[in-house]
């Protein structure tokens, strides 16, 4: 009889332990911006639109051609009413997205697009554009097969129209090796006809030429921009927020 309890108590304690994670993930459901609105969840916000995903993503990102939604083995896009545009399998698991230029994924153990398919190159970031695939390796910067230019780079945008190199405190432009500083402490970039960084004190405005044009404080996690969506931010408590090119408040 002893026994018996004791086996039904840990039945019982097993069976609450399990069911406590879900309890905590739809209580805290991650938040991800992205140019143009964020996921809550699997919740979009897209303009005036809400629509769900079959599951919260691991990443995502957004340009004209719509919302690129990154999961372990798929790549999907949505149009701005929700409408599914694309559904990709990936041939392995997928680590993040960049949507602009042109969409590109980063998996494990290389680069996927939509025309090339996969690339067993070992990138840490990529920027797809008209002209070649860029990546970085954290060694140099590369454009396809070809090594650019040699540097601890960890972040490929492109501003301007031109491919831009970062390092921890200066950035590079391709083909020029034009070098602009950049404050060390960056931790998220991104761009559209500026650059745009986070640091610790809050979002830093550089122009295409690393001039400081502007500056928005707080304590912030994410970073997202467009040319025509503006600037999105996740504070350190969860809010999103919404700002103009000229970091004025748009909300």
């Amino acid at each position: 009889m002893r026994v018996s309890v004791r086996l039904a108590l840990i039945v019982l304690l097993a069976a609450l332990g399990a069911c406590a994670p879900a309890t905590v993930e739809e209580a805290s459901a991650p938040v991800r911006v992205f140019p143009g609105g964020w996921i809550e969840g699997r919740w979009v916000h897209l303009g005036e639109e809400v629509f769900a995903l079959p599951a919260p993503p691991l990443d995502a990102d957004a340009s004209t051609s719509g919302l690129d939604v990154l999961y372990p083995y798929v790549w999907q896009r949505y149009g701005a009413d929700g409408e599914p545009l694309l559904r990709l399998d990936l041939p392995a698991r997928g680590r993040w997205i960049h949507a602009r230029p042109l969409p590109v994924v980063g998996v494990e153990g290389g680069l996927y697009t939509e025309a090339g398919g996969l690339r067993g190159y070992p990138a840490t970031d990529a920027a797809l554009t008209e002209d070649g695939l860029y990546w970085t390796d954290g060694e140099a910067l590369w454009r396809e097969r070809e090594r650019l230019l040699d540097g601890a780079f960890e972040r490929v945008l492109v501003v301007s129209d031109r491919v831009l190199a970062l390092e921890r405190d200066r950035g590079v432009y391709w083909p020029d090796e034009h070098a602009i500083e950049l404050p060390a402490n960056w931790f998220a970039a991104d761009a559209a006809t500026d650059l745009y960084l986070l640091t610790p004190a809050g979002v830093v405005w550089l122009d295409a030429e690393g001039y400081e044009l502007g500056t928005y404080p707080g304590r912030f996690e994410q970073l997202a921009v467009g040319a025509s969506a503006g600037v999105w931010l996740l504070d350190e408590d969860g809010n999103v927020r919404h700002l103009t090119l000229q970091l004025e408040e748009a909300w």
